[in-house]
């Protein structure tokens, strides 16, 4: 894998008066020296809002936009998806995280860009086993009932979302105390399905 740049650029796909992107983040996943890199769009801003400590940012400066058109530069409106096509020029900063598959949740809930944080449970968890909130041992039964492969999907994901939260000094305390309950619930599914698993054994006989 090639150097990454010190400036990235990506189309805008809006000009609605929101607030723009300052920065990329490169992310890697720190335990895979082979990991594909993502290119996240981020507000310097929102960051540090939303997390702590914060990031060594790169040299600041204004954002760079690009237009494809060759008609003379006029003020314009672009609406989603429209032509002329803009593109946003930005400095760049590299980042490692523990997993990198969900991290872009992480970015989506840690700086507010997403309102309804009681959203994020069924993000990290089946809905059948958010149904049964906020009775956690039943959560934890029903998804220990769960597939192998289903589970372990999810507690993989889980695992990783709470690893980077971690990491990454993640404020808000309601996201937090979402993530600290489905990481038990889930803690505790993997605790019955060993029971249940051990009574297996004992009782199937060995061929």
């Amino acid at each position: 894998m090639g150097p990454i740049e010190d400036r990235f650029e990506m189309e805008l796909i809006t000009n609605d008066g929101t607030l723009y992107a300052t920065h990329y983040l490169a992310v890697r996943q720190s335990n895979s020296p082979n990991s594909p890199v993502l290119m996240l769009p981020v507000c310097r801003d929102l960051y540090r809002r939303g997390f702590s400590p914060d990031l060594p940012w790169p040299k600041e400066d204004d954002p760079h936009e690009t237009s494809t058109s060759d008609e003379p530069e006029v003020p314009i409106r672009i609406r989603f998806l429209e032509a002329p096509v803009l593109k946003l020029s930005l400095p760049v900063y590299s980042i490692s995280v523990p997993h990198l598959m969900s991290f872009p949740l992480v970015l989506l809930f840690g700086l507010g860009l997403e309102l309804d944080i009681e959203y994020l449970p069924y993000r990290l968890l089946p809905s059948t086993v958010i149904a049964e909130f906020p009775a956690a041992p039943a959560m934890a039964e029903i998804f220990a009932e769960f597939p192998e492969q289903d589970f372990e999907r999810y507690h993989m994901y889980l695992a990783g979302f709470r690893q980077n939260v971690l990491f990454l000094g993640l404020k808000n305390q309601r996201i937090m105390e979402i993530t600290t309950t489905a990481w038990s619930v889930a803690a505790q599914a993997r605790l019955i399905r060993q029971r249940h698993q051990k009574v297996l054994n004992l009782v199937l006989p060995r061929r």
